[in-house]
């Protein structure tokens, strides 16, 4: 949603003072140390010297997030009351300065996952198969009163041609597409900004599903197509096909998908231009030149549209 860097951060006094109440330690004795990988906040590994047991403050420290959606805080500990009661490895909340009366900003104190964001991964089938895996239980959790709904963050009505596309008939295409009624859909509680960056591994195997303050109510294609946009960028997509025959592969006869939602997620690259996201680098990924990632994003739209009907 933000993919603007955030700017340097030092906690306040009163941060450590209210981590020390929350935690029941001494503040002297916390132990705290900024964590890579975040680009719209920023984020804390928060120990106590005397236990190996680690926690995760987010501190959101994204001005135009925070004018976008001020109880951000707030909208990310509901998504993970929502996944509290399941099995689903995702943090549980400790503790919410929800304005920044202790930590000078809009903070979450949650737990830590084990495991790493695995981008080069031995055996790519099986990665794909733990990534599509968990989706089913994502949206199949009981979440009807959840207060967040799905929206567009590029609306398809405003949407213009990018000037950076040598396609400029392709992007147009993509744009009257979007600009369609949504497919019909029964809403299902979806995490929103589902990738392979804001997923863990561990031995092989999936043990955390992170950054969950874009959860809403909304048409669960679109965690399908987000991370089929990534997988897009990060690998070509080929690798996004595949991913999408894992998912059919888990759902059965009865999975279906409408490449619509390829062509929604798309414009959201918009105004652009697309760009190398940076934690991809810290998590082992080379460089990507712009003009592959342009290449790579209009071939996932010409094989949707493709897909689509006039």
């Amino acid at each position: 949603m933000f993919a603007l860097l955030h700017p340097s951060f030092e906690l306040p006094a009163s941060a450590f003072d209210w981590l020390g109440q929350v935690l029941s330690a001494h503040p002297g004795n916390l132990h705290i140390e900024e964590m890579s990988g975040s680009t719209s906040s920023t984020l804390f590994q928060v120990s106590l010297t005397e236990s190996e047991l680690p926690f995760v403050l987010r501190c959101h420290t994204n001005p135009d997030w925070l004018k976008e959606e001020p109880d951000v805080v707030v909208h990310e500990a509901g998504a993970l009351a929502v996944l509290a009661h399941s099995d689903i490895p995702a943090p549980r909340v400790v503790a919410v300065d929800p304005f920044g009366a202790y930590c000078s900003v809009p903070s979450l104190l949650m737990t830590s996952l084990p495991g790493r964001v695995i981008l080069k991964p031995h055996d790519l089938h099986a990665w794909l198969l733990q990534i599509a895996q968990p989706l089913q239980k994502i949206h199949s959790l009981p979440a009807t009163g959840f207060g967040w709904k799905y929206s567009p963050y590029v609306n398809p009505a405003n949407a213009q041609v990018p000037n950076w596309t040598h396609n400029p008939d392709l992007w147009q295409r993509v744009i009257d597409v979007a600009r369609r009624p949504l497919p019909d859909f029964t809403p299902a509680f979806i995490h929103r900004d589902y990738h392979p960056a804001n997923l863990l591994f561990e031995n092989g195997q999936l043990s955390g599903i992170v950054d969950w303050p874009n959860a809403c109510l909304g048409p669960a294609d679109f965690d399908i197509a987000w991370c089929r946009q990534n997988l897009t960028w990060m690998y070509g997509v080929e690798t996004a096909d595949r991913f999408l025959s894992a998912c059919r592969e888990i759902g059965g006869i009865r999975f279906t998908y409408d490449p619509f939602w390829d062509i929604l997620a798309g414009i959201e690259v918009l105004p652009g231009p697309i760009q190398y996201y940076p934690p991809w680098q810290q998590f082992g990924l080379p460089s990507i030149a712009a003009s592959e990632l342009l290449r790579r994003e209009e071939a996932l739209l010409k094989s949707a549209l493709q897909q689509i009907r006039s």
